[in-house]
Parts: C-alpha cells; structure tokens; sequence
C-alpha cells in the first residue's frame, strides 16, 4: 500500500473509531436459534468467494436458518464475473468507498441498517471497510477474528492460533457460535 493510501486509511480508521457507538448493549446469540444472520468476508479469489457461498449452504441445510445474507469486499476496482450479485450474496469494490476507504452506497447502507441477531466477520487480516460494516452494523451479536483493533467494535472474538485459513475460520467460528448460550450441555467428544 502506498504512503498516501496509508494516510488516507489511518484517517479512515480515526473517523470509525469516533463514530463508535459508546452505548451499544450485545446480546449473545447461539447460531442454531438465530432467524437472521450475516456475513461479511474479504474475497481473495473465487476460492475464498466459494468457501463462503458453501457455509451459507450449511447454514441453511443444517441449521435451517433461511434469512443469511452475506456481504462480500473485493479490493479491486471492479468487481469479478462470480461475484456479481445473486440472492443473498451482495459485494463491494473499490469504486464503492470514499476517499478516507469508508464504505458507501445503497448496498452497504442497507446491509448496516438490517437488525441480524449474528453478524460473522470471516476476514484473516484487518480491512477498514469491514471493520466499518461491523461497527455500523445494527446487529445484536458481532463476531469474529480476535485481534487489537477488533475489541472495541466485536462482542465475541476467537484465536485462530496462528492459523491463516479461511475453511479453518469459518470452522471455529461455527463451532464456537453452536456453544454459546446453547439451551444444551456441550458433550465432551
């Protein structure tokens, strides 16, 4: 990344960090009660676009969780042919943020404005506009990767213990979502 990009994120990261809301009460959720979930991931290539579509399956499949949405980013300028939009799947570029790379636009904005009970982050590495999504999300319940700039902006992080995989993130993540608040003791096994 460039010095002047650098610049304009760390002036992006200050302007999210003053719009954080000081007063947001989470409520936990267990994943195989929630109604509406969301996910946001950064799409490397069609891989990691593949990963995500196949939890969604899942999700719906095995939880029977009809209402999952999940918002892409692709920092590209504009978007490749496997991501154009499809039923719940919606993504963004480049083209699609400000000067500071703050999301904008009637995607973004309405994503931010529907109330998920669970809100998944699956990024590996800290990206503004999805520390941004997360942060404006109306979500009750904000999850994902443990890191420091994650801890003012997520109600539950998980350690990946050095792993660098998305298959690998997407698993904790549903694992550790199946346990919390569960109306279930967890078994041992």
């Amino acid at each position: 990344m460039k010095l002047f990009d650098r610049l304009k994120e760390w002036m992006g990261i200050r302007r999210l960090l003053r719009e954080l809301p000081a007063d947001r009460k989470p409520v936990v959720h267990n994943l195989a009660l929630a109604r509406k979930v969301a996910i946001v991931y950064i799409v490397e290539d069609e891989a990691a676009h593949n990963h995500v579509r196949n939890y969604v399956k899942r999700i719906k499949e095995e939880l029977g969780i009809s209402n999952v949405m999940a918002l892409g980013f692709c920092d590209q300028k504009v978007l490749p042919n496997y991501m154009h939009a499809k039923l719940n799947f919606d993504a963004i570029c480049l083209k699609d943020l400000n000067w500071y790379r703050i999301p904008q636009g009637n995607t973004v904005e309405n994503f931010m404005a529907e109330e998920y009970e669970v809100i998944i982050d699956l990024t590996l590495e800290d990206r503004l506009p999805i520390q941004y999504i997360m942060a404006k999300s109306r979500s009750r319940f904000k999850v994902g990767r443990w890191s420091d700039s994650n801890k003012k902006i997520l109600d539950m992080m998980i350690d990946l213990a050095g792993s660098r995989s998305l298959p690998q993130m997407i698993q904790q993540v549903h694992h550790y979502l199946l346990m919390v608040n569960s109306k279930t003791e967890p078994s041992l096994n």
